[in-house]
């Protein structure tokens, strides 16, 4: 009996997603991979959203803080708004983070979040990614 408990111990129960395909080489340029969300109980695919231009950035930012639930003062809201003039804390910083990851596809670090305190933080560090994303043709680590 005891030699049967060990060997449904040794093997693996779960398979991730991540072991079943290889790693990503160096040199080869990381292209922007479909995600699939679940909406309304559906699961459909979307693709990470592409911003280019600097206008685009600053819209993308703003219309995501004036479309958070816990934000007040949206008409007032500018991109040198500091998030606390609109009611938001840091764990309303972390879930505007979480957005932005699954929108835009990056992933921002933890010692990252404690200087997002402005929207312009925001859209400068989406332009940082952006501009080494460009230079290096593959998306920074964190």
């Amino acid at each position: 009996m005891i030699r049967g408990l060990r060997l449904l111990q040794m093997r693996p129960i779960f398979y991730f997603a991540a072991d079943k395909t290889p790693a990503p080489t160096q040199g080869k340029q990381q292209q922007a991979k479909p995600i699939q969300v679940y909406k309304d109980g559906q699961l459909i695919t979307k693709n990470y959203l592409q911003l280019k231009k600097s206008q685009d950035i600053e819209g993308y930012v703003l219309t995501l803080v004036k479309n958070y639930y816990r934000t007040t003062n949206k008409q007032a809201l500018t991109l040198d708004s500091e998030l606390e003039q609109h009611g938001l804390d840091s764990l309303d910083s972390i879930e505007l983070s979480m957005q932005i990851e699954e929108d835009l596809g990056y992933v921002i670090s933890a010692e990252t979040l404690p200087v997002l305190n402005k929207v312009r933080h925001y859209v400068n560090y989406i332009k940082q990614v952006e501009q080494y994303k460009v230079e290096n043709n593959a998306a920074p680590l964190a």
